[in-house]
């Protein structure tokens, strides 16, 4: 009779002495002893599962944001086309813009109103673009929101000192929301792979 050898079929025990497995009768589970480890929340390296609260908040402001932008730029648009119409509204817009200092003809002022429409238009389109993308953890949609906001507060700038005071507000805001997106949970978020990645 020759000595029994261990066998390699790790469901018969031949691994561990007496048959027995560390920690009980049963082989390790994964993320347990020699399984895969899992993520724990919070470990070095990675981001938070959800998105943070300053996330949250840049983009809801953006999505407002954004649909201000495209409402005012639909009502300079319209404005444009009662400019160069050549009814009664298209005759008092022009004389009111002869009172103020711009004598101008119909289609001179409807191209006027247009420019000026497209830059608070674009602006929404892009805002209500960028707030969609929010939602994908990547430091591209990172900087895409700190610089789209970073850009829209220089203009700002320059329109509060060359007299719009109106911008003061939306300048704020833009601010508001360049810090938001800095914070470090914020940039963990986008930076850093997530906590548990199964959530995603």
């Amino acid at each position: 009779m020759y000595p029994r050898q261990p066998s390699d079929d790790p469901n018969q025990g031949g691994q561990y002495p007496g048959g027995q497995y560390p920690g009980g009768p049963y082989p390790p589970q994964h993320g347990q002893y020699g399984g895969h480890p899992q993520s724990v929340p919070g470990a070095p390296g990675t981001g938070p599962a959800r998105m943070p609260g300053p996330v949250i908040t840049v983009r809801v402001l953006m999505f407002i944001g954004g649909a201000c932008g495209l409402l005012l730029g639909g009502l300079v648009w319209l404005t444009a086309a009662m400019a160069v119409s050549e009814g009664p509204a298209g005759e008092e817009m022009r004389r009111a813009l002869e009172e103020t200092g711009l004598p101008l003809s119909g289609a001179e002022a409807g191209a006027l109103f247009a420019a000026v429409g497209a830059i608070p238009f674009v602006y929404g389109v892009i805002s209500i673009v960028l707030a969609a993308f929010m939602g994908r953890r990547s430091p591209v949609v990172l900087w895409s929101v700190v610089v789209f906001q970073a850009l829209a507060a220089l203009s700002l700038v320059v329109s509060v000192f060359s007299g719009g005071f109106g911008s003061i507000v939306p300048l704020i805001f833009a601010i508001v929301m360049i810090v938001l997106m800095l914070l470090e949970s914020s940039r963990a978020y986008y930076t850093k792979a997530p906590a548990n990645p199964g959530a995603y």
